[in-house]
């Protein structure tokens, strides 16, 4: 007798594979919803701490508290929610005891949000102060060091950030330390080479004083429409958050508003008609592209007296044996001091390089801060012209366009910081 037998169906078989497809499918889809949500939790805390360094770092170059926040918000302007409901920002300011084993004055400042984040009420100032104080102590190694936090003045910046969870965990108290992240960044106050000095130094970029704040309709159509505006994209006019339009550059506004730091100018390249105007040190040197490349680069060459400049003519007999790039006063050649009230020189040669572009694009890249000149009258024409100066101002650049046309065409765009007086020069008026 043979024995018989059953195998199972083709249609038995399906129906067993689509159960257990339907058994494993949620909790695939669970670890997969996993896997992206740990990776948003990464990648948002990668940009929340980038933004905190470059905050903190322009804070260190002399930055305020409301420029401080405008460095944070527009490092994650294309990438996070701006609501203040999802964030808190503090600006930690302070010094550090002889001994380099205590904090001797300290400040906390909230300065964005309205402290609705999920961490906010965790947050302990005295933890914070001494994470501040370790983060100081520590050397390139890692290694704990007292002595190099010694009597030093430092800036931070402490964020708070809540994730739009994919899996809704933001809404579940529980899940609040991995859907909230946080950073804090410190910084030594160095400065930017702005000390006192007899006379100031400074970058080749002089801006006229009568100058007003941009407006959103020259903006648009200078930066936002213009396809040879660097950078692009170009920065949003929305994302300066402290920026007032039609505010000018000296002086009062119509309701009596001064110029402060987070006012956006967008000045035109125009000379004597007012504007920007490029500028070489002295007149005993070439005028051109090569020039003014030297004289931007970082940390600028307005006080180089030892470099022998190429092309240009032998300066009198003092104060140098030979061609510098140095600031030489265009009637007293052996005055070497830049003050209000001396006249520089305009940088009259075909400046617009490749090199120059790329000089500018790394200050805006870097959010370097530059002394630049503020000027009133204007004299001379040819290789004779030339600006007097009126005061000294902290700008930061933040875009640029650059013309073949006679400068027509050619644009900066700065951040005011405030005006200088570091190098011993206070401009008269507001």
């Amino acid at each position: 007798m043979k024995r018989l037998r059953i195998f199972p169906s083709k249609t038995g078989q399906r129906g067993q594979s689509l159960v257990e497809v339907a058994l494993f499918f949620p909790i695939f889809i669970i670890m997969l919803a996993g896997v992206v949500e740990i990776s948003n939790i990464i990648i948002t805390q990668n940009r929340v701490t980038s933004a905190t360094r470059a905050s903190a770092r322009f804070g260190a170059d002399g930055g305020q508290d409301e420029g401080m926040t405008n460095v944070l918000l527009n490092t994650v302007t294309q990438t996070l929610e701006l609501d203040q409901e999802v964030w808190d920002v503090w600006v930690v300011r302070g010094t550090v005891n002889e001994d380099g084993n205590a904090i001797e004055s300290w400040q906390f400042n909230h300065v964005y949000g309205i402290s609705n984040t999920q961490q906010y009420s965790t947050v302990n100032e005295l933890e914070i102060q001494e994470m501040v104080l370790e983060e100081l102590q520590r050397d390139e190694n890692g290694n704990q060091q007292a002595g190099i936090a010694a009597d030093i003045e430092f800036v931070g910046t402490y964020a708070l950030h809540d994730i739009d969870s994919i899996l809704g965990l933001n809404a579940l108290p529980q899940f609040a330390t991995i859907t909230s992240v946080r950073d804090l960044s410190v910084m030594r106050v160095l400065g930017f080479g702005l000390n006192a000095t007899d006379g100031c130094s400074g970058f080749p970029i002089v801006v006229y004083e009568g100058e007003r704040s941009v407006t959103p309709g020259l903006y648009e159509a200078v930066v936002t429409n213009s396809p040879n505006f660097w950078p692009q994209p170009a920065p949003a006019y929305v994302t300066f958050y402290n920026h007032r339009p039609n505010v000018p550059l000296r002086g009062f506004g119509q309701n009596g508003e001064v110029v402060s730091e987070g006012d956006i100018f967008l000045v035109q390249n125009g000379g004597g008609q007012g504007g920007f105007g490029w500028l070489v040190w002295n007149q005993y040197i070439s005028a051109d592209a090569n020039t003014l490349e030297g004289s931007l680069t970082w940390p600028g060459n307005s006080t180089d007296y030892t470099t022998v400049a190429t092309g240009g003519q032998q300066p009198p007999n003092p104060p140098f044996p030979h061609r510098v790039y140095g600031y030489i006063d265009y009637n007293d050649p052996t005055d070497t001091s830049m003050n209000i009230g001396d006249w520089v020189m305009s940088n009259t040669g075909a400046v617009v390089s490749n090199d120059v572009r790329e000089v500018l694009e790394g200050h805006i890249t870097a959010g370097r801060q530059l002394r630049l000149i503020v000027y009133e009258p204007y004299a001379g024409t040819g290789s004779n012209a030339r600006y007097q100066i009126t005061g000294f101002a902290v700008f930061r650049l933040l875009g640029y366009q650059l013309s073949n046309n006679g400068g027509q065409g050619s644009y900066i765009l700065a951040e005011f910081i405030r005006w200088d007086d570091s190098c011993g020069q206070v401009p008269t008026g507001p």
